[in-house]
């Protein structure tokens, strides 16, 4: 749930940038639905980020659900993982109350894309990305979950807000445009980052991949390869068939 919310938030920011000089209606009103669907996306993350540390808590403190609850504070406070917790969920309440203060105000872009990338590398740090300490892996990791988040979550956006309606003969075309360029750059860094990240893992040698010595890591990994590939042949049927055949 968090993953689907912060893809959302992602989403439901870049797409205000992506009309940023549109002028119709048609653009205005999904600007409005975007800056809607953030927030609500960002309460949803707030509420899954505290649900995980409690499932989290009572899985480190081996107590009771209530028990464990107490012990939250000291969770925070001594464990990394604690303490990126709490970036994670003050940033994101942060950012859900900066765009309920702008509601009627210009929406402050810049700084929730600043926080929105804040959840994204204090998230890194509550990995397997951290096991080792502050490396190469986390701002690794960090980018990649950015990057999937704008890949999926802008064509979230696209889907759920954007293209409800009948979209403006030229701010249509040119967001069409522009959110294919997004989702092949945001592609692209999602799957070098995630490759060095899989190769890492894999003690940098295909070897956990053979058959005989197969995993269910392993096997998670070839689904997601499988998953990439058919992301990357419709990224290129729309980039080369269906874009050229939009007017302008």
């Amino acid at each position: 749930m968090f993953d689907i919310a912060f893809a959302a938030m992602a989403g439901a920011l870049a797409t205000p940038g992506l009309l940023h000089d549109a002028s119709s209606g048609w653009a205005m009103r999904r600007v409005r639905r975007c800056r809607q669907l953030f927030t609500l996306s960002t309460a949803t993350a707030l509420a899954a980020s505290l649900a995980w540390l409690a499932v989290q808590a009572i899985a480190l403190t081996d107590l009771t659900p209530a028990g464990a609850l107490v012990a939250v504070g000291g969770i925070v406070a001594d464990t990394g993982f604690g303490r990126a917790w709490a970036v994670v969920a003050l940033s994101l309440a942060a950012s859900l109350a900066l765009a309920t203060a702008c509601r009627y105000r210009a929406f402050p872009l810049r700084t929730l894309g600043v926080a929105l990338a804040l959840v994204a590398a204090a998230q890194a740090c509550t990995g397997h990305a951290a096991a080792d300490g502050i490396g190469w892996q986390v701002p690794t990791m960090a980018v990649h979950r950015l990057a999937i988040g704008l890949w999926a979550g802008g064509v979230f956006a696209a889907v759920l807000v954007v293209l409800r309606g009948v979209p403006d003969s030229v701010d249509g075309v040119r967001y069409a445009r522009r959110l294919s360029r997004l989702a092949t750059a945001a592609l692209a860094a999602a799957a070098i980052t995630g490759s060095a990240a899989a190769w890492h893992a894999l003690g940098g040698s295909l070897a956990p991949l053979a058959p005989a010595q197969a995993s269910p890591w392993s096997l998670a990994l070839e689904a997601k390869l499988v998953l990439v590939a058919a992301a990357v042949a419709c990224g290129c049927f729309n980039r080369f068939a269906v874009l050229p055949a939009l007017p302008g």
